[in-house]
């Protein structure tokens, strides 16, 4: 294992890694560069191999020869402050793991749209979906424009950049049959777990929201959930840290998801009873202080919907299903969307809004009333 201190790391995929200073930039910074192996031993020697030979005075790279690899390292740090840590997390491994290992040993100025270009249709012919190699793509074109701008990169075409676009993937609903034996067994079986089952469906809010729920984001006078921090497992940036993961519990995702939801009264009077003398710090899905990640929230939601009879789905189908279901009673969208805490009607409705064949069967037999 490495010692606290080494610039010695296990990567995601398998494979160790050690960074050592190579030189320095015009301006003085470190340009650093990483030897890779298969076991601690073998990096650490590549390391002592690397320290031995003759030591370079003011090694410096022309600003258009800055590695790749440096240039990402760069731009990862300069959005630290920038975007959010769970953000920065998945930034981190698209370029671990994609970015610069097929950009290897290339400097800044062999960043062209066609090496962009070759490193897309890679990454398209390697089997990821679409939707990550788009990710991947707009990720490789941030770290592209900060480069521009630090002159690493020049007169770069963008217009001839192909991204791939994503097959949106149609997210099921619950059937009316399936939601009423959910709803029926939750308020039968009212414990912290089925309340949080209820709160996701008459609330639509997001998994990492529910997570970060205590009794001091419930207001029993008015009626109102508050919607503050949402807690979520990310990627561990610290590469002297045991755990490849971390939990933290963070403002949501964009303030538009700060929001209060009203609560119907008759699952206010449920909330109320089940909170008790419950402090206000306690969680709402453990009814203590420790709180309940998403990933353990899930298997418990998947055990409820063994004991309710329903089919087996993803906890966020309920944030579907709330806002089916709050249409076809004739909610108004502004009013949908901000409860769902989006930032556009449109989103709200190519999303998050889908007819049901018993939608659309009620709407075809309203025409008979109507005649």
């Amino acid at each position: 294992m490495p010692r606290r201190g080494e610039n010695i790391r296990k990567r995601k995929d398998g494979r160790w890694e050690g960074r050592y200073i190579a030189g320095r930039t015009p301006d003085g910074k470190a340009i650093y560069k990483s030897v890779y192996g298969y076991s601690y031993a073998e990096v650490k020697e590549k390391l002592k191999n690397i320290d031995q030979q003759p030591p370079k005075i003011d090694v410096v790279f022309s600003l258009q020869g800055m590695p790749v690899e440096m240039i990402c390292k760069e731009w990862l740090e300069d959005i630290r402050v920038k975007v959010k840590a769970s953000t920065r997390g998945n930034y981190i491994g698209h370029v671990d793991t994609h970015i610069i290992p097929y950009f290897d040993d290339m400097g800044g100025n062999q960043l062209t749209n066609e090496t962009a270009n070759a490193f897309i249709r890679a990454k398209i012919d390697s089997g990821l979906s679409k939707k990550t190699v788009c990710d991947i793509a707009l990720i490789l074109l941030q770290i592209i424009e900060f480069a521009e701008r630090k002159k690493y990169i020049a007169n770069f075409d963008y217009n001839d950049i192909f991204i791939p676009k994503a097959s949106k993937i149609q997210v099921p609903v619950l059937s009316v049959a399936d939601d009423n034996k959910l709803v029926s067994y939750c308020f039968s079986h009212i414990d912290h777990s089925t309340a949080g089952v209820l709160l996701a469906r008459y609330t639509g809010i997001r998994l990492g929201e529910l997570c970060a729920l205590t009794w001091r984001d419930i207001d029993f006078e008015a009626g109102l959930l508050h919607i503050r921090k949402t807690l979520q497992r990310i990627k561990n940036t610290d590469p002297n840290a045991k755990s490849k993961t971390k939990i933290i519990i963070d403002t949501p995702k964009s303030a538009c998801s700060i929001r209060s939801i009203p609560i119907p009264d008759f699952f206010l009077s449920e909330l109320k009873k089940l909170k008790g003398n419950q402090d206000l710090d306690c969680y709402i899905l453990s009814g203590t202080r420790k709180y309940v990640e998403p990933r353990l929230f899930q298997k418990r939601f998947t055990k409820i919907l063994v004991l309710a009879c329903v089919m087996h789905i993803n906890i966020h189908v309920l944030r579907h299903t709330f806002s089916t279901r709050a249409i076809a009673l004739g909610f108004d969208i502004k009013a949908l969307s901000e409860i769902l805490g989006h930032a556009s009607v449109k989103f709200t409705l190519e999303c998050y809004v889908h007819s049901s064949d018993e939608l659309k069967k009620m709407y075809m037999e309203r025409q008979a009333i109507c005649s």
